[in-house]
């Protein structure tokens, strides 16, 4: 079995290695292993090695987070299917084009990037209803801040 934890030095040395390296392989392995063993693997989006390293280099190979993040990632598309089912660039074109989604050049106190989206106030009364409606979870706004 790889290693959960490679340390920060570790996933900093692995995460500069071209997606090709046979260094990743264990890493990838086991990704792959924990995925199957959760059934996984729906048909639209397959167990790929580019894949699956998107995640271990989202977590600097931390293999315990980026099966976390994998998770999360599955249980997203299952429970947001209105958001998640045309989820690519050509699908949002056009938003990106109009200027209404752009990305912070500081990152947030986490390190995370920041996505904002520029939105008038009909635009946001708009939203506002479809985010209520489709994640009451989250505040009365239907944003968690």
């Amino acid at each position: 079995m790889a290693e959960a934890r490679p340390g920060p030095a570790a996933g900093a040395q692995l995460n500069g290695l071209p997606d090709h390296s046979p260094l990743l392989q264990p890493s990838l392995a086991e990704l792959r292993r924990r995925a199957g063993e959760a059934g996984a693997r729906p048909a639209r989006r397959p167990l790929s090695d580019a894949f699956l390293l998107r995640f271990l280099r989202a977590r600097d190979f931390d293999l315990d987070l980026a099966w976390q993040l994998l998770k999360n990632y599955y249980k997203w598309r299952e429970e947001c299917p209105e958001v998640s089912a045309d989820l690519h660039p050509r699908s949002i074109l056009g938003l990106l084009k109009a200027g209404y989604v752009g990305v912070l050049r500081a990152r947030d106190p986490t390190g995370s990037k920041v996505l904002i989206y520029r939105i008038d106030s009909y635009a946001w009364g708009q939203l506002q209803t479809k985010f209520t409606s489709a994640f009451p979870r989250h505040s009365s706004s239907g944003i968690r801040w």
